[in-house]
């Protein structure tokens, strides 16, 4: 991205943590999904975060839309607070801000005709019949379907076709902003390739800006101009995606690039990470990774590394970065 680009989300030390079990017997400490993550995301730009299973970027975009609550931390979208608005506020703000989800069957109100569904978030912004009728018409021929398809349930359609009317449905609002969470996985390969055209289409077309949340990572090298990576709950390295993929510098993003098909080729050795990705109810003390990490010595138990800039335009949380 451009320097001069100006940042429409930033998220300042957020947490999102979900309570344990109590009981007589034992108190289970609550599951530390997002652990304290800064962020700035730039207008019309395209954020990659990837990361195994677990690890919370799911949850991070979902605290985004405040669909999960944080315990500390703010969110800014536009230079406005979302952490401090209420419903109705939050209402009016969701205009702007919408997600595409990863399974676009069970996200589809299987009792609702397309037609519905897409003009849904128009209708409750007040929209007239005829306007909204129009607009959706509009953005089902956008995504690549035709307007006879308006009047069918979504069960009759392609997981494809349906993640095609998810992207519609986002749309409808006019947002500046989505939230993609994993919206390829769920498809066969030749589906996906034509989902994520579509999406790059749309955001040169409509100046939108992305997060786009996935765990195939030559899937996030093609649509993103950044990429951060989490574990365990923080993000562990950020930066421009070629940067990212020539030159990672966080001993966790090596392991998990070196499995990306073709790795061998630009040589690259595959490595096989040992042990279990840890519970985030009880983290390991000093640097997360440690317990698996090939390169872990005495200081990285006794000592978090903090994101830093190793290069410029380039973050890792590792002691061993530069």
């Amino acid at each position: 991205m451009d320097d001069t680009s100006t940042t429409l989300v930033q998220v300042n030390g957020l947490k999102v943590h979900f309570a344990g079990e109590r009981s007589l017997f034992r108190d289970t400490p609550p599951l530390r999904a997002v652990d304290g993550v800064d962020l700035k995301i730039q207008a019309g730009e395209t954020l990659g975060l990837v990361g195994e299973s677990g690890c919370g970027k799911s949850t991070l975009g979902r605290a985004l839309m405040r669909l999960e609550e944080p315990v500390s931390g703010s969110i800014w979208f536009d230079d406005k607070n979302l952490s401090d608005m209420n419903g109705t506020e939050l209402r009016k703000m969701r205009r702007d801000m919408q997600m595409i989800f990863q399974d676009p069957l069970s996200s589809l109100d299987p009792r609702m005709k397309v037609r519905r569904i897409i003009g849904e978030g128009l209708a409750i912004a007040g929209v007239s019949r005829a306007e909204r009728d129009a607009q959706v018409e509009e953005l089902i021929v956008k995504v690549g379907l035709r307007t006879e398809h308006l009047n069918r349930y979504p069960h009759e359609f392609s997981g494809g076709q349906r993640q095609r009317i998810g992207i519609a449905r986002a749309l409808a609002t006019r947002p500046r902003f989505i939230v993609a969470d994993e919206p390829v996985s769920a498809l066969d390969v030749s589906i996906q390739s034509q989902i994520i055209n579509l999406m790059k289409d749309l955001q040169r077309e409509f100046g939108l800006t992305y997060l786009f949340i996935a765990h195939d990572l030559g899937v996030v090298e093609y649509i993103s101009d950044r990429v951060g990576v989490m574990y365990l709950g923080r993000i562990v390295e950020l930066a421009d995606a070629d940067d990212l993929y020539a030159d990672p510098r966080m001993p966790y993003t090596q392991a998990l690039l070196s499995a990306v098909p073709g790795g061998a080729e630009e040589g690259r050795e595959r490595i096989i990470l040992q042990g279990d990705v840890p519970s985030p109810r009880n983290p390991p003390s000093g640097c997360a990774f440690r317990t698996r990490c090939w390169r872990a010595e005495e200081r990285c138990s006794a000592e978090r590394p903090q994101l830093r800039e190793v290069k410029p335009r380039h973050w890792a949380a590792c002691h061993f970065a530069d």
